[in-house]
């Protein structure tokens, strides 16, 4: 993985980098106010050799090797109980010892949870020791400096505890991250669609918090829409050049609250907005949108016109110049046994409108109505939310359009940008406000 890759991670999860930091960072100051303090205070003892006139000095070999095991002797069990005769009391302390190399230097600590203690402890080791080999006749001891009371504890030492907190925070934030990214990973960028399929991106719609207050509208006559009213010209664009022989276009989605609807609808206006005649068709027989969209009746439209075998098309005024409407009507029992019987001669009708026929489908992998439809369409058109989509289901939903040898023209990433918020299920789970 490149630094740019995991810099772009870091950015997209950093709420729950930085929570992940604070959380240990929080955990290291609290270890550090409630562990207990530990004083340590040493006695440094000087080790010498004696002057014999027989046998002369000991060689400086021979007295890193004793030093070595008077280090070990000064923290035995029997120096410990020594040091307790000494002080008439256990020894509040622990033992130990350390020694400079190439000097006879011998320090002896003690530690324990008051600075009295150890003190104590240290000079009740240092005697103990010192007596035990005051009769040795190559050695002599001396006290060089003897132990005090401290005034600061070893530990616990707050600001290293917090500097490790906050790096072992900084190393479980980036795992977290990374961890993240692989299980819940999203389609957040044109990048992220253009890694998984060969096809186009078509459109970048961005988010809109406004918009987000209503379930599925229309951009065209609201303030402060500008951005993506020009995003839905660029798009319209787009389509005008994919779709230069092309009359009837499906517009889709993977999942559930994508977007797909209110996509279909600006679309639409975008289109008859350059004086293109457009017809859009309402073959979401499950959750119809484009009648609450557009504010047209919906006692008659598409499921009556599959119920016959020759129907009389009736094409509802939008409210824009160009654009008409055929909404969804009742709802039947069984929406793909119809569309499956019913469409493809349907399509054929639509045709001879002599008009571009967009036509709103359910998304491809809660049901199987896209699929059924995409074969008689002259392409498809698939809409991805930013921020919700999974890959694995854009690829699964690509994987069943080719099936039945759609033709996938591109696709429309909706949403697009920061903070996005999360939608629910498709039938009657989706919060309120969730794009359909």
């Amino acid at each position: 993985m490149q630094l740019t890759e995991l810099l772009a991670i870091l950015s997209k999860r950093r709420f729950g980098v930085i929570a992940v930091v604070m959380l240990t960072v929080a955990f290291s100051a609290a270890l550090a106010l409630v562990t207990p303090p530990k004083y340590e205070a040493t006695t440094t003892l000087a080790l010498t050799p004696k002057i014999d006139t027989k046998t002369g000095l000991i060689s400086a070999t021979d007295l890193t090797a004793l030093l070595s095991t008077y280090a070990e002797t000064a923290k035995s069990s029997v120096n410990r109980s020594r040091a307790q005769q000494i002080l008439g009391r256990p020894l509040p302390g622990d033992i130990s010892t350390s020694t400079v190399g190439g000097t006879g230097i011998l320090r002896i600590s003690g530690s324990a949870e008051l600075p009295n203690d150890a003190a104590d402890t240290a000079r009740a080791a240092a005697q103990a020791f010192s007596d035990s080999i005051r009769d040795n006749p190559l050695i002599s001891v001396s006290t060089i400096d003897p132990a005090t009371a401290p005034t600061t504890p070893i530990q616990p030492r707050p600001p290293l505890i917090v500097a490790i907190g906050i790096l072992l925070g900084l190393l479980a934030g980036i795992s977290y991250a990374l961890v993240m990214e692989r299980v819940r990973r999203r389609i957040e960028t044109p990048q992220d669609l253009n890694d998984l399929t060969d096809r186009p991106v078509v459109g970048r719609l961005p988010r809109q918090r406004a918009l987000q207050r209503v379930p599925a509208s229309l951009v065209w006559n609201q303030e402060r829409m500008t951005g993506l009213q020009e995003a839905y010209r660029a798009l319209r664009t787009n389509v005008q050049f994919l779709a230069e022989e092309k009359r009837v276009i499906e517009i889709t989605s993977p999942d559930p609250a994508q977007g797909k609807s209110t996509v279909t609808a600006n679309l639409g206006a975008a289109l008859a907005q350059i004086g293109i005649d457009c017809v859009i068709v309402d073959a979401d027989l499950r959750r119809p949108m484009q009648h609450k969209i557009f504010g047209v009746d919906n006692s008659t439209g598409l499921s009556n016109l599959l119920s016959v075998r020759n129907p009389q098309i009736n094409l509802k005024p939008s409210g824009f110049p160009n654009l008409w409407v055929i909404p969804s009507g009742p709802l039947p029992p069984d929406p793909t046994e119809m569309l499956h019987v019913r469409f493809a001669p349907l399509v054929e009708r639509l045709r001879d409108l002599d008009a571009l026929i967009l036509i709103d489908t359910p998304p491809v992998l809660p049901v199987s109505d896209a699929r059924l439809i995409a074969p008689h369409c002259d392409g498809v058109l698939v809409v991805v939310s930013a921020g919700s989509a999974k890959p694995v289901a854009l690829q699964t939903a690509i994987e069943r359009l080719s099936f039945v040898h759609a033709n996938l023209l591109g696709m429309i990433l909706n949403q697009s940008g920061q903070d996005l918020e999360a939608t629910g299920g498709y039938y009657y789970t989706s919060p309120e406000g969730a794009a359909v």
